[in-house]
C-alpha cells in the first residue's frame, strides 16, 4: 500500500484498485463462477418459491469448493501487500459471499455499517480490525448495482444514526465505483455503504472476501474443504485459520513466525487441520 492509498484508506475508509487482476485469471474466474452460478441457480428459485430464500440476490455456496481459481484470490500476490497493511501480519479470511444480484431495488439496508452490532470494539478508532474485498470479473455499468460510499463515516462511533442521504440522486456526500473487469474494491466493513438499485437489464456479479485478525472466529464458507490440498504455504494455513505449532494463538504472524524461526512443523498440519474442523462454527455469514 503506497501513502496515497494508506490515506485513502484509512481517511475516507475505501480504495478502488483498477485492473490489480491479471487478465489469465479474470478468465478463468469468469467461467467458473458462471459454471457454478447455473448449478445452483435452479436450486435458488426453488428455495425462493418455498419462502425460504431472498428473491432479491443469491449466492453461490462454499465458493472455495467450486474451483481452484477462488482458492488463488485468497491470498493474491498483488494485493496482499495492500491486505497487509489494511489488516496487519495476523490476517486471516473470515468469510466469502459469491453474489449474484438481479436486476432490481437494492438488497441491502440504505448506508449501512456491516459492524454496526458488534461490540467489544471502538470501531471509530479500529481502522484495521476488519476488510472487505469485491473482485469484479465483468465490467458494470453505472446502473448496475454498483457499489456506493459515504466517506469517512468508518470513523463515526457505533450507534451514529444512518444519514437520510438520498441515493438515487447526486449527492457530493457520496462515492459511487464503477468497476472494470479485473478491477477489486477494498474496504473497512464500518465505513457506510449500500448496494445501489441495479436497474440494468444484467445481474451483478461479484465476489466478496471478508478479511479479519487470526483470533477472530471465521467461518466455514472460509475454509475449502480439502484444505489440506490447498494450505501448501504458511500463509494459506493462515488464511485457512491453521495454526502454527508452539506459537501462541494471539501471535499468529505468518512473516514474524519464519523470521524467529517458528517454522511451525508440516507434520502438525493434519493435527491441525482436524483441530480446525472439529470447531463449532457457523455455516454461512450475513452481509447487510
Amino acid at each position: 500500500m503506497n501513502v496515497d492509498q494508506k490515506y485513502q484508506y484509512e481517511n475516507q475508509g475505501f480504495l478502488h484498485l483498477p485492473g490489480i487482476l491479471d487478465k489469465g485469471l479474470v478468465g478463468r474466474v469468469k467461467q467458473a463462477f458462471d459454471a457454478a452460478s447455473v448449478k445452483y441457480y435452479e436450486q435458488w428459485r426453488q428455495k425462493v418459491a418455498a419462502g425460504q430464500e431472498s428473491a432479491a440476490f443469491y449466492d453461490i455456496p462454499l465458493i472455495l469448493d467450486q474451483d481452484p481459481a477462488f482458492v488463488e484470490l485468497v491470498d493474491y500476490e498483488p494485493l496482499m501487500p495492500i491486505l497487509l497493511a489494511a489488516i496487519g501480519d495476523d490476517i486471516q479470511l473470515n468469510h466469502t459471499h459469491a453474489r449474484v444480484f438481479p436486476p432490481g431495488k437494492t438488497f441491502t439496508a440504505p448506508w449501512h455499517s456491516d459492524l454496526a452490532d458488534v461490540l467489544g470494539i471502538d470501531l471509530a478508532h479500529s481502522v484495521n480490525f476488519f476488510a472487505k474485498v469485491h473482485f469484479y470479473f465483468e465490467d458494470l455499468l453505472p446502473d448496475q448495482g454498483c457499489l456506493a460510499f459515504l466517506p469517512g463515516t468508518h470513523r463515526l462511533p457505533r450507534g451514529t444514526p444512518r444519514p437520510a442521504i438520498d441515493y438515487n440522486g447526486d449527492s457530493a456526500a457520496m462515492v459511487k465505483i464503477v468497476p472494470k473487469a479485473g478491477d477489486a474494491v477494498l474496504f473497512n466493513t464500518h465505513v457506510m455503504h449500500m448496494a445501489l438499485d441495479n436497474k440494468s437489464n444484467k445481474p451483478r456479479k461479484s465476489l466478496i472476501y471478508a478479511y479479519s485478525h487470526f483470533w477472530l472466529k471465521n467461518y466455514a464458507n472460509a475454509v475449502p474443504s480439502d484444505v489440506e490440498k490447498y494450505a501448501t504455504t504458511r500463509l494459506k494455513r493462515q488464511m485457512f485459520g491453521l495454526e502454527d505449532a508452539n506459537v501462541s494463538f494471539f501471535d499468529q504472524r505468518w512473516q514474524e513466525n519464519v523470521k524467529n524461526g517458528n517454522h511451525g512443523a508440516l507434520d502438525t498440519f493434519r493435527a491441525a487441520s482436524v483441530k480446525l474442523i472439529n470447531r463449532v462454527r457457523k455455516v454461512s455469514s450475513i452481509t447487510r
